[in-house]
């Protein structure tokens, strides 16, 4: 049997799609297309004959296994960690958890509840070579560094091979042969492969300018950092502002990304360690869901068409997240 298979643009994305394919091969079936998605999809993805209609790719049409992205009833395969999956009421009321559907937002990565559920749900014994990605992806994905350094400075194979996906987020034949290394090679083979070093360290090189554009750029309001990086193709550093400024409880930052302008927020996951201080505990993806797209409780994003629509959404969400 071959499949399509769509996944979240990011590495989590990805690695569930490497541990789908790695199952998929092991009984014998394939992937025609592998194909990124993001929430610029959001109107598109919610008619009912999506998988269909689209014009992603070109070419024959096969059942569709989607992770790490928005419920959609036609998918004959659905794995997904977050709790905003759902964004028609009617297709939550539709959705039954069986073997080949399943929504555990408890799960810290994707990665994680697809390699659980297909060990759970079809008997399949995962390769040793999957610990080291699905341990990194709960590190990733839920933000489980040990400080905002790891990060900036690309400490670790799973961050190496995250600055690979963000210097090809948008070349489907590296996004392709990416999967097939993941699904096939321990992780530290993968982070050790010459384009991947290459890019790794390019990405270093960028993150120094980035952080020094953060240090000359970022805005301090309350509780919130704000970074405008739409007039520049820097990399979007995400934990730059605790980096920065430990006091920090909440990032924001705005990117332009193809047609569209991204606001992305994250919570400071060392919030902890700032004693005595108090902030509004807020539901990152349930405030992103106001805007048309999601996230987890920690981070999330959404999507404007103008940047003058997400310069007013950011000054809702300043509002929501300062006390």
């Amino acid at each position: 049997m071959t499949y399509d298979i769509y996944f979240h643009n990011d590495f989590d994305g990805r690695a569930s799609a490497a541990l789908i394919l790695a199952f998929l091969r092991d009984r014998g079936d394939t992937i025609g297309h592998f194909t990124a998605v993001d929430y610029d999809l959001t109107a598109r993805w919610l008619t009912e004959r999506f998988f269909a209609t689209h014009r992603l790719f070109t070419g024959p049409r096969h059942p569709a296994i989607v992770v790490d992205f928005m419920y959609h009833p036609e998918a004959a395969m659905w794995f997904d960690h977050h709790p905003t999956a759902f964004k028609r009421p009617e297709w939550r009321s539709r959705y039954v958890r069986d073997a080949y559907h399943r929504l555990d937002p408890s799960y810290r990565s994707n990665c994680h509840l697809v390699h659980v559920a297909l060990r759970e749900n079809f008997g399949w014994r995962p390769p040793a070579r999957f610990k080291d990605l699905v341990k990194w992806l709960d590190i990733i994905d839920a933000a489980g560094y040990r400080s905002p350094g790891q990060v900036v400075n690309l400490e670790g194979i799973g961050m190496e091979v995250e600055a690979y996906v963000d210097a090809t987020d948008d070349d489907p034949r590296a996004t392709a042969a990416l999967i097939n290394a993941l699904s096939s090679m321990p992780l530290a083979e993968v982070a050790a492969l010459p384009k991947v070093q290459k890019a790794v360290r390019g990405a270093r090189r960028e993150n120094l300018k980035s952080l020094a554009f953060y240090r000359n750029h970022m805005r301090i309001v309350g509780d919130v950092s704000l970074i405008d990086l739409t007039g520049t193709d820097l990399p979007s550093l995400r934990f730059a502002p605790y980096y920065l400024d430990k006091n920090v409880i909440y990032a924001l930052r705005i990117q332009k990304k193809g047609r569209y302008y991204i606001v992305g927020v994250g919570v400071n996951p060392w919030r902890s360690r700032l004693k005595g201080r108090t902030y509004r505990d807020v539901h990152i993806g349930e405030l992103m869901r106001r805007f048309g797209g999601g996230g987890h409780k920690g981070a999330g994003a959404c999507e404007f068409r103008t940047k003058r629509d997400a310069l007013r959404g950011v000054e809702q969400m300043l509002l929501r997240l300062n006390p």
